[in-house]
């Protein structure tokens, strides 16, 4: 394979236009927060993250983006991402996964679980008003098992006037992980049991009238059925927040403002 064609295969789908988020360096923890209060205008968003579903194994790229929507330029964002792979088999092994970033010309492992800057992966240097950083990020796990992934963005900057002022905005988005062959959630076999059935209609007569009244779930069971809610594999995200659908290509996102 020759080097232009290498380099394409590697690159991510769609390149990341806007301010740069550059690696923040070898630096310790950040400065101390003594208070932290909720942006009113700098926001992170996930962009292009499935729509409900994706192979565990397969790489799932989107898109990080950062805008500033207030009237003044903001200096020192830093850029956090943390990703969860859940398992829905009813093992406890663990779910070892892969999360990247696409910086300089490369893929490299987003550090959140480091001491190193808190765990934020990036840095922009200045935001002025209406613009945007963007960085695409990509993830996988290493074994092809149901679940569902939840990841979790976050920004922080200090305030203009107080530094021991912390400013955050963040937002989580989540969805399931289904292998190849697996069916998608949302699509039951009509052959599963479980299935309306044709039964008599009230006011029809029975074909045993003295048959015993059907046993079966009470009335939440039944919405919990409608609506899948299920504690093995859950795919909305909005967790703790207002819901938002962010177009197509985007799943149920919410934004979440940490203390």
């Amino acid at each position: 394979m020759s080097l232009p064609a290498l380099l394409l295969a590697t690159a991510p789908a769609a390149q990341a236009a806007g301010v740069p988020i550059e690696p923040v360096g070898p630096i310790g923890e950040l400065p101390y927060c003594e208070d932290t209060v909720d942006s009113e205008d700098v926001a992170v968003w996930l962009q292009d993250v499935p729509e409900d579903h994706a192979s565990p194994t397969a790489w799932t790229e989107f898109l990080y983006t950062v805008e500033n929507g207030g009237d003044e330029p903001v200096d020192t964002i830093y850029t956090k991402l943390e990703g969860w792979y859940n398992a829905a088999d009813g093992s406890d092994e663990p779910f070892p996964f892969q999360i990247q970033w696409f910086v300089d010309g490369e893929w490299r492992d987003v550090p959140f679980e480091s001491d190193a800057a808190d765990g934020h992966f990036g840095v922009i240097d200045q935001l002025a008003p209406g613009d945007s950083a963007d960085v695409q990020i990509r993830t996988r796990a290493e074994q092809d098992r149901p679940g569902w992934f939840e990841s979790w963005a976050s920004i922080r900057y200090y305030d203009a006037e107080d530094e021991t002022l912390c400013v955050r905005d963040s937002v989580e988005a989540e969805w399931a992980l289904v292998p190849e062959g697996d069916e998608a959630p949302g699509e039951p076999d009509p052959e599963e049991p479980g299935q309306p059935s044709e039964e008599p209609q009230p006011g029809e007569p029975s074909e045993e009238p003295n048959a015993p009244a059907p046993q079966g779930g009470s009335d939440d069971d039944a919405e919990l059925a409608e609506t899948g809610g299920s504690h093995a594999l859950p795919i909305a995200a909005g967790i703790g927040g207002a819901a938002l659908v962010a177009g197509a290509g985007a799943l149920l996102i919410a934004h979440r403002n940490l203390a």
